[in-house]
């Protein structure tokens, strides 16, 4: 028979075995502010990883994965950063991060940009720095990036892919550049996968949508030249919350979607809403299957005047969804709207 002190050292051997299982894959922040996860050492070091602090009250390591130019990495959770991080690379660079499927059942990778600091594009066009992505599935169109990105994030579709992904940075000048991009593999059960076709993805009832490029600050002391890019044409999802019918967008802040006509004369006057296709021909935003664009957003639903922001509402069942497009002419500053979720009325 056991003694009461046995049982005792037999229970806190038990929860003590019960907090380094709970502890796994749970994220953590390092000394250099890169996220990580809480691992055991010993599968950190297995994927590559770096300890970077301690974890779970001392019983995990804080495990952060760092790739820099010409990495390849197999890791589910990764880091691709300038080779100076946290401080800016003024080099010329070409850098390239190769990423190998953790599986086979790895369908997305999604990509956050802790700091996108890039030169901004001329016209639209980034023709001095780029970002792009090679090796992802035929159909999937990843847009080249560049100017100021930081916080926006996008999915890479994988599922139909065998060979490695490569994320790329091509800059031609000696200036200032700083990224941290996280890049994490999903499978399609994964809480974060987003659904077949969205190159973005938001979760929660409440948030801000905003263009690339739309950020006019800077850590790393750079040009900047806030605006969309040419030749866009993507989905921007958002996760329906259970209790929620309707999507209300709003917008507060500077708001520029360009049209010309083909003389070379803006279609919508300054400091107005455009609805529509005779409004909206090339570049719009598209919220419950209607065309904005203009200055401002106002879809003519509550507010007539379109000289005014008005709120825009999207009652469809399904996905919720908007998209934006635009072409290879005339670029605008952008958006940064406002959605709201709203519960269903019984």
């Amino acid at each position: 028979m056991k003694s009461a002190s046995t049982d005792e050292t037999y229970r806190s051997r038990f929860l003590d075995l019960f907090q380094v299982v709970e502890f796994r894959h749970v994220v953590c922040s390092s000394a250099t502010g890169l996220e990580g996860r809480c691992l055991y050492e010993y599968d950190c070091q297995s994927i590559g990883g770096t300890p970077m602090g301690t974890c779970a009250d001392g019983y995990g390591i804080c495990c952060v994965v760092v790739y820099s130019c010409n990495g390849q990495t197999s890791a589910p959770f990764s880091w691709f950063t300038n080779p100076e991080y946290p401080l800016p690379s003024t080099n010329r660079l070409a850098c390239a991060l190769t990423v190998n499927k953790t599986s086979q059942d790895i369908k997305q990778i999604r990509l956050d940009f802790g700091n996108f600091e890039l030169l901004p594009p001329i016209g639209g066009t980034c023709e001095h720095d780029q970002f792009f992505v090679s090796g992802q599935n035929i159909n999937n169109v990843i847009p080249i990036l560049c100017g100021i990105n930081t916080g926006q994030h996008l999915y890479i579709e994988v599922g139909d892919i065998e060979e490695p992904i490569r994320l790329t940075i091509q800059t031609i000048t000696a200036e200032n550049r700083l990224f941290s991009i996280k890049v994490t593999q999903l499978t399609s059960s994964d809480i974060s996968a987003a659904p077949t076709g969205c190159l973005q993805y938001f979760n929660g009832p409440h948030g801000y949508i905003e263009s690339f490029n739309y950020k006019n600050i800077t850590e790393a002391t750079m040009a900047i030249h806030p605006s969309y890019l040419n030749n866009l044409n993507y989905a921007i999802c958002v996760e329906r919350d259970s209790l929620s019918c309707s999507v209300t967008y709003t917008n507060e802040d500077e708001m520029q979607i360009v049209n010309y006509d083909t003389d070379g004369l803006p279609i919508i006057p300054p400091r107005q809403a455009g609805v529509e296709i005779f409004n909206c021909p090339s570049d719009w935003l598209l919220i419950s299957a209607v065309r904005l664009c203009g200055e401002r957003l106002n879809d003519g639903s509550v507010l007539q005047d379109f000289y005014s922001n008005a709120p825009v509402t999207d009652i469809g069942a399904g996905p919720i969804m908007i998209w934006f497009r635009s072409d290879e002419g005339y670029v605008g500053r952008g958006f940064r709207i406002e959605y709201q979720q709203n519960p269903c009325i019984l």
